[in-house]
């Protein structure tokens, strides 16, 4: 990820070293201590830096991962997509059912069941807290999710990963039982027309973009001595 770690940043002094960290990699590549390089929560700047100083040692840049959704396109996590699409670079997406959200769990219909959620769910109360904070607002998108599941034979989980495939990303979704898991696989093998796709992003775009919930953040971490921030530019 991005050299965010500049501990003495407040104090006005900052080095960044993702150059030093492209040219490691591209040493272990050269050297066959790793098969591929890939990077994570680079933005369009930060890809074509490091695709080019890579390919200084003949080093090709393999994938970046981001957090990418429905509802997790915004801060330029499309831009990045499209730029990753045009260098040839995979993308893989983290939190592709944005956290639970895009599977209904948080829906207004099922939210009576979150005051009892901690005690079958891995999810901090936290957690918990962020994600109920959409439940007003998500209902149209997961209500058309659930029209096109139906007439295609899917769950609305699998159409949240089949649109993310659609846009060219390969999803990166959990799966804590063997239900969820035949269930991910589902997604594969089939598309989404066209027509579904700009219904389902007409209405998630009426909705906040998704930004992570609890300590769980898509553009920020904790290092240590506090909490420092990311863009995808």
């Amino acid at each position: 990820m991005p050299d965010i770690v500049q501990p003495l940043k407040g104090f006005g002094v900052k080095s960044n070293k993702d150059e030093i960290y492209w040219e490691g990699f591209a040493e272990c590549y050269n050297r066959g201590l790793v098969k591929n390089v890939g990077v994570c929560n680079y933005g369009p700047t930060l890809l074509s830096r490091c695709q080019e100083t890579l390919a200084k040692f003949s080093v090709p840049l393999a994938s970046n991962q981001i957090a990418y959704s429905l509802i997790g396109r915004h801060n330029g996590a499309q831009e990045t997509v499209n730029k990753c699409n045009e260098l040839g670079i995979k993308v893989l997406g983290y939190y592709p059912f944005a956290m639970g959200l895009l599977t209904g769990k948080y829906s207004k219909e099922s939210i009576a069941s979150l005051d009892d959620a901690l005690l079958t769910t891995s999810k901090t109360s936290l957690e918990l807290r962020d994600l109920k904070k959409y439940e007003k607002e998500i209902g149209p998108l997961l209500g058309e999710m659930e029209k096109i599941a139906t007439q295609r034979g899917k769950t609305i989980a699998q159409v949240a990963l089949n649109y993310v495939i659609c846009k060219g990303v390969i999803p990166i979704p959990g799966s804590r039982t063997v239900t969820q898991f035949k269930d991910n696989v589902g997604a594969m093998g089939w598309q989404l027309s066209k027509k579904e796709i700009l219904a389902l992003e007409e209405k998630a775009d009426k909705i906040r973009g998704f930004e992570g919930a609890g300590f769980k953040r898509t553009s920020e971490k904790f290092v240590g001595y506090g909490v420092e921030k990311w863009s995808l530019d």
